[in-house]
């Protein structure tokens, strides 16, 4: 049940304050409009309660039906009605640039932490002021995340990172580390039979990725007060290699099949026919609707340099609309949509893991038998690059570790995939660093 919560407003309006807006931003986040600076600190203790506020939130029933939950306390905490829309997260950012600026938008909208880069490039996204309080919500890497340019532009709600999920009658307990498993995989996996001991999108660089980090490979260089350094690439160099030889050593070893897709992994993985598959959290449901009590789920094994493979960290959480009439009560909302009760009620209808510190190390988290370890996981993860360049890394990836799986010299296609994506980020990134 969701347990009403008062809505401390001191704390709240000092952290909904918000720095100078304007209808538009340029590449650099200043002003483009005419519109005249907010005195922030004055305003939030003296702005008029707005009758309503409206939000995008994702369309998927359950995650709905929380925000509206959610949404209904603070309506009655509050007198602020809000309107709840349905829209598909996907399809936010592209109608948010055609409603926002023909006033047709909500006060806030819905988005991942890596598509942030992009959205304050087009003008889409409106830096928030938060308390100190605020920010101590979260860890350093979750605020990094969402900052650009020295300013935040997304208050996280829920986190995800990729996890183990295993069958308990092939594996009664989970791998300690990936030789446990090739171990495992050495024994059980008979291709003629479809049988294998792990299976992993092997060519998929959300998934390929994290072997390459994990032994001290990175995508680009990161600077905490300069950001992320897009000259600087680091894809093709030891730790990224060696990572990338892993994978390549277990389609030669015939763990993985050269046809693997995240279907077909899937679709073996709830016939009974695989031990353990690395996937995120979204995946449960579809697993659990047919494994039943033989689904377990486990961070991810230690490589050999004793660490967990370092996943993709990704963060979902609201963007304020510099459109938005009513930004500093807009604000608030996000700060009460974001607390531990809301979160925790989240969590217990939609299901999505939250991403303050507070939340992942509650009990009705800590003690969940499955996403107990996505929290585990998310220790080691590393946030997804939140820079525009980073659209540019996906297909030459994808396309080198089809080589690579192939017996092709990795170092090579390493080599040749980072070339590609300098050429590409020149061509379609003004923004890049050179």
């Amino acid at each position: 049940m969701f347990r009403k919560t008062p809505l401390v407003l001191a704390v709240s309006m000092i952290a909904a304050m918000l720095s100078a807006c304007g209808p538009q931003r340029d590449a650099q986040g200043t002003a483009a409009g005419n519109a005249a600076p907010q005195n922030t600190a004055a305003k939030t203790a003296e702005a008029p309660k707005p009758e309503k506020l409206t939000i995008w939130a994702n369309e998927a029933e359950k995650e709905l039906q929380a925000m509206r939950e959610i949404t209904a306390k603070f309506t009655e905490e509050t007198g602020v009605k809000v309107e709840v829309k349905p829209v598909n997260a996907r399809e936010q950012a592209k109608a948010f640039s055609l409603d926002g600026p023909a006033g047709r938008g909500p006060d806030l909208w819905w988005a991942t932490h890596n598509s942030m880069g992009k959205n304050v490039l087009q003008g889409l996204a409106e830096p928030y002021n938060l308390d100190p309080e605020v920010l101590k919500n979260y860890s350093k890497e979750t605020i990094d995340a969402v900052t650009q340019q020295g300013k935040i532009y997304n208050l996280p709600m829920v986190v995800e990172t990729a996890v183990m999920f295993y069958n308990k009658d092939l594996l009664p307990t989970a791998p300690a580390t990936w030789a446990d498993l090739e171990t495992f995989a050495a024994g059980f996996t008979d291709a003629d039979k479809k049988k294998y001991g792990f299976l992993i999108d092997g060519t998929n660089f959300y998934y390929t990725n994290m072997f390459m980090q994990g032994n001290g490979g990175y995508i680009f260089a990161y600077d905490k007060d300069k950001g992320y350094n897009a000259a600087d690439i680091g894809l093709n160099n030891e730790g990224s290699v060696k990572g990338a030889k892993l994978i390549q050593s277990w389609f030669q070893k015939g763990y993985l099949p050269q046809s693997i897709t995240g279907d077909v992994m899937d679709g073996l993985f709830k016939e009974g026919k695989v031990g353990a598959v690395v996937s995120v959290p979204s995946s449960l449901m579809n697993y659990k609707s047919t494994l039943g009590d033989k689904l377990a789920v486990a961070p991810l094994p230690k490589l050999e340099n004793g660490k967990r493979p370092s996943s993709f960290m990704g963060l979902k959480g609201w963007v304020l609309s510099p459109f938005s009439k009513q930004k500093e009560w807009a604000a608030k909302l996000a700060v009460y949509m974001t607390n531990q009760k809301s979160l925790e009620h989240y969590f217990e209808v939609a299901g999505e893991v939250p991403a303050t510190l507070a939340g992942l190390g509650s009990q009705v988290i800590t003690s969940h038998p499955y996403y107990s370890a996505v929290a585990e996981q998310v220790k080691s993860a590393t946030p997804t690059p939140n820079n525009p360049e980073i659209s540019q890394t996906w297909e030459p990836m994808q396309n080198a570790f089809v080589f690579i799986a192939k017996g092709n010299d990795a170092k090579d296609v390493l080599t040749e995939a980072v070339g590609q994506i300098k050429e590409q980020i020149a061509i379609n990134n003004s923004s890049a660093k050179k």
